[in-house]
C-alpha cells in the first residue's frame, strides 16, 4: 500500500455520494415522499423529480477505478448510499480498494426526522458527519471520473484549497427573476429536454453565506477538496443552518451548498489557490452535439483532460456511447 496512505496526519480520502434509481425499493420510497411533499410552499425545482437524476448508468465503477489508478495516494473511500450496496462491491473488493459503505442513517444520526432523503444538497451538507473521514476529503459526484495522474498538491496546498473556476459578479435572485427562471427551466424541459437546476443560485446563495456581497468564485462540475473542520466550526457555531438545510427531502431553490460555502469561506480566510478550467471537460448527454462529443472523447482519450464529469450518458447515441465506455476503461484499467 502506498505509504503517503498510511500516514494519518496526511490523509487525504475520497467520498462519492451515489444511488440505485433503477432499485424498485428506493423507487417507491421516492415516489411515496414526492406524494406527501407535492403541498410545499416553497418553489420548487424542476430537477427534483427528474427520473434521470437517480439513474445509475454505471459511471460509479469509472469514478472508483480512476480514484485508484490516478489517485493512488487517497487513504479511503467512502461511498455514501441510502441502504444500498452496488453489486461489483464485494467485501472483497471493499477490503483491496479500502472502500467504506455508509449509510445515510450515519451521516443524520440525531436527525433521522428528514430521512429518507433524494436531496444530494441536503446529504452534502451532512458529509463531515462520516465517521472516521480525513480532516482532508475530496468530494465526488459519482459521475467524476480523473483521466490522468494527479498529485495531492492538485487539491491541498498546506492550508490552502486549490480552486478551479473563475470569478463572478454575485447577481440577486429577487421574486421576478426567481419566476423567469421557473419558467426557463419548464420550457427548457418542455421543449429541449434538458433540465436545468439553478447551479449558479446555489453557489451565490453559498457565497453570501460566507459574506460575499459582489462576487463569488464560480467553481466548475469537478472533484472538490474539503477542509472537514470548516464545516464542522461553521455549523457549531450556525446549528439552524445546517438543520435548515438538511430538511428538504428534493432539491429546493432555498438551499445552499455547504461545499461551496467551505470553498468561500476558505477564500475569506486567504486559504485558497485559484486555477483555470483547462484541464476540465464535461460530456454532456442531452446537449452535445456528435461533432463535439467526437472531439471531447478524442481530448479524453489523448489525456488532455484530467478530471471530466459524465451527464446523461443514457441519451449519448449507442455507438459514440460505447466509443466513450472503452476510452474509460482503456484509460481507467477498470476492472470492477
Amino acid at each position: 500500500m502506498n505509504n503517503s496512505r498510511e500516514r494519518a496526519k496526511d490523509a487525504i480520502d475520497a467520498v462519492i455520494t451515489w444511488v440505485d434509481g433503477n432499485d424498485w425499493e428506493h423507487r417507491k420510497k421516492r415516489l411515496q415522499a414526492l406524494n406527501q411533499d407535492s403541498n410545499e410552499i416553497n418553489p420548487v425545482l424542476q430537477s427534483r423529480s427528474d427520473e434521470t437524476r437517480f439513474l445509475d448508468n454505471g459511471e460509479l465503477r469509472f469514478c472508483i477505478s480512476s480514484i485508484r489508478r490516478f489517485a493512488p495516494w487517497i487513504r479511503k473511500i467512502f461511498l455514501v448510499t441510502d441502504n444500498q450496496c452496488p453489486d461489483f462491491l464485494t467485501e472483497e473488493i471493499c477490503a483491496v480498494l479500502d472502500v467504506t459503505i455508509v449509510d445515510h442513517s450515519q451521516i443524520f444520526n440525531l436527525y433521522e426526522f428528514v430521512l429518507p432523503t433524494f436531496n444530494s444538497r441536503s446529504i452534502e451538507t451532512a458529509l463531515w458527519r462520516i465517521p472516521g473521514l480525513a480532516e482532508k476529503f475530496i468530494y465526488f459526484n459519482d459521475d467524476f471520473v480523473i483521466t490522468a495522474p494527479v498529485k495531492p498538491t492538485d487539491f491541498f496546498v498546506g492550508d490552502k484549497v486549490v480552486m478551479r473556476g473563475d470569478w463572478h459578479p454575485l447577481i440577486t435572485y429577487g421574486r421576478m427573476r426567481l419566476l423567469a427562471n421557473r419558467l426557463g427551466n419548464y420550457l427548457s424541459k418542455k421543449i429541449l429536454g434538458v433540465t436545468r437546476s439553478m447551479h449558479l443560485l446555489l453557489q451565490i446563495r453559498s457565497a453570501e453565506l460566507a459574506g460575499f456581497v459582489d462576487r463569488y468564485f464560480r467553481i466548475d462540475h469537478v472533484p472538490h477538496p474539503v477542509h472537514k473542520s470548516v464545516l464542522v466550526k461553521y455549523f457549531k457555531e450556525n446549528p439552524d443552518h445546517f438543520e435548515q438545510n438538511i430538511r428538504y427531502k428534493f432539491r429546493d431553490i432555498s438551499q445552499f451548498s455547504s461545499i461551496y460555502l467551505a470553498y468561500h469561506l476558505k477564500i475569506a480566510r486567504d486559504e485558497a489557490i485559484f486555477r483555470n478550467t483547462n484541464d476540465v471537460l464535461m460530456i454532456h448527454g442531452e446537449m452535445d452535439p456528435l461533432f463535439l462529443l467526437e472531439r471531447k472523447i478524442q481530448k479524453i482519450e489523448e489525456q488532455k483532460v484530467r478530471f471530466i464529469s459524465l451527464q446523461g450518458i443514457e441519451k449519448i447515441n449507442e455507438r459514440y456511447r460505447k466509443k466513450l465506455e472503452k476510452v474509460l476503461i482503456d484509460l481507467t484499467g477498470m476492472s470492477l
